[in-house]
């Protein structure tokens, strides 16, 4: 039987490839799936409140720095050290670039340990000292803030740091949920991917039909019964007899046989 035509009979090859590759796709996939998934609900792993910063510009109490001189303005974190600063008596007090009219804003950022940042944390460089987070601005999206001004008791330096890259606890909780359940869909596609292909290896995509398992018995010829003679088609003669001739045959005389030594008569 001729394989079927049209788009799908000709790439019935690639359609069968794509499907086993799944079969890795599904099963790999849910574990790495299922794992970050884990990692995001507990807060573990590479999903771990952010223990550790860069400081892009680190100053003084009191003295005034602009923040785009160490990180992009709108997304920073404010941190002091040491790490046991007590935050009620922390300030920080911004102030705008001068607009073209003349106009300055200013304000006062709310100092709060931001969500989903570490208690303490530790600084990239050759010396590893402790900050603790004071205020972020991530997801305000608040490019307002251009000088920054920050006083505390206790605080030996502030330090800004870019707030990109942290993880809130919400964001944490739905992402890894979805993940955690979009595994078993992805694992449930692996398997039905296995199954077809051990089905395709063993019968193919187009089987063949199946031979009948019943055969019609052969119905005997129906011969006469052995008294019964077989009818005849009457020969020639019988259907035209022949007539006897109604012309006689014409009577011969008989000549004497010659004998040559006989005399003349």
């Amino acid at each position: 039987m001729s394989t079927p035509t049209g788009f799908f009979g000709r790439n019935a090859h690639r359609f069968q490839t794509v499907v086993a590759m799944w079969i890795f796709v599904g099963f790999g996939g849910s574990l790495l799936f299922g794992s970050f998934g884990l990692m995001l609900v507990t807060g573990t792993g590479m999903f771990a409140d952010k223990a550790v910063f860069n400081p892009g510009l680190e100053f003084s109490a009191g003295q005034e720095v602009k923040i785009s001189d160490g990180v992009r303005p709108g997304n920073f974190m404010v941190l002091a050290y040491p790490a046991t600063v007590d935050l009620s008596t922390v300030e920080c007090a911004w102030k705008s670039q001068v607009y073209s009219t003349g106009e300055q804003r200013s304000g006062n950022l709310d100092i709060a340990r931001p969500d989903g940042v570490a208690e303490t944390l530790t600084a990239y460089g050759a010396t590893s000292r402790e900050f603790t987070a004071l205020a972020s601005t991530q997801g305000s999206g608040w490019m307002e803030p251009d000088l920054l001004t920050c006083t505390g008791e206790g605080v030996e330096s502030f330090a800004i740091a870019s707030a990109e890259g942290i993880l809130t606890d919400q964001f944490r909780l739905v992402t890894g949920v979805a993940l955690l359940l979009l595994a078993p869909v992805i694992f449930g596609f692996g398997l039905l991917a296995l199954h077809f292909t051990r089905k395709w290896r063993r019968h193919g995509m187009f089987p063949q039909p199946g031979a009948p398992t019943h055969y019609p018995q052969p119905q005997p010829y129906p011969y006469p019964p052995a008294h019964q003679q077989y009818p005849t088609t009457p020969s020639v003669q019988q259907q035209y007899p022949v007539q006897p001739s109604v012309l006689q045959p014409h009577p011969t005389t008989t000549q004497p046989e010659h004998n040559p030594y006989a005399p003349p008569s």
